[in-house]
């Protein structure tokens, strides 16, 4: 390794100078990084040859700081959604687990919790990029982590039925 975590959060020196270890890591694409500001050098080159590296590895969901880019891959991939793995992400911070649409989903939810205040996602691409899905993915979260009761699930039911109606815009 070519740094060292973080005192303060024990994550990656990526919080800034004056808090903990404030020498960056050096991350090229051929390493993997889960985000691209970890890039050494980001270019439209890196960033794609990043992407393109995790896509062949199933890694379909890679982030930029808060914004997550989910690169469709046309088929299920075993094991990357359901219950399992909403367990895992569920009350985790965006950087204890590697970039998935749960980790938006939670920080999304702990936001609604912690602040309360409205929540707001953007989904964004082209036809057939999967925006559909993700958004189901999130609304299936929200589902997961808020709780049993009746009310609560009057409420997610309602949610998970408005999808036809946010796909008509």
């Amino acid at each position: 390794r070519r740094w060292s975590p973080c005192e303060t959060c024990a994550r990656p020196p990526v919080c800034g100078p004056g808090r903990g270890d404030d020498r960056l890591p050096m991350a090229t694409f051929r390493d993997g990084v889960d985000d691209l500001v970890l890039l050494d050098a980001p270019s439209n080159e890196t960033i794609l040859a990043t992407l393109k590296s995790r896509y062949a590895a199933d890694k379909i969901h890679t982030a930029i700081g808060p914004v997550m880019v989910i690169v469709n891959p046309y088929r299920m991939i075993q094991g990357a959604y359901g219950p399992t793995v909403m367990k895992k992400y569920a009350g985790t911070h965006s950087w204890e687990e590697p970039p998935h649409v749960y980790a938006s989903a939670e920080a999304i939810y702990s936001a609604l919790l912690t602040n309360g205040v409205n929540q707001c996602v953007i989904i964004t691409g082209e036809s057939g990029s999967g925006k559909t899905e993700t958004s189901k993915k999130i609304m299936e979260y929200i589902s997961y982590v808020s709780g049993k009761s009746a009310e609560v699930q009057r409420v997610k039911d309602l949610i998970l039925q408005s999808n036809p109606l946010l796909e008509a815009f």
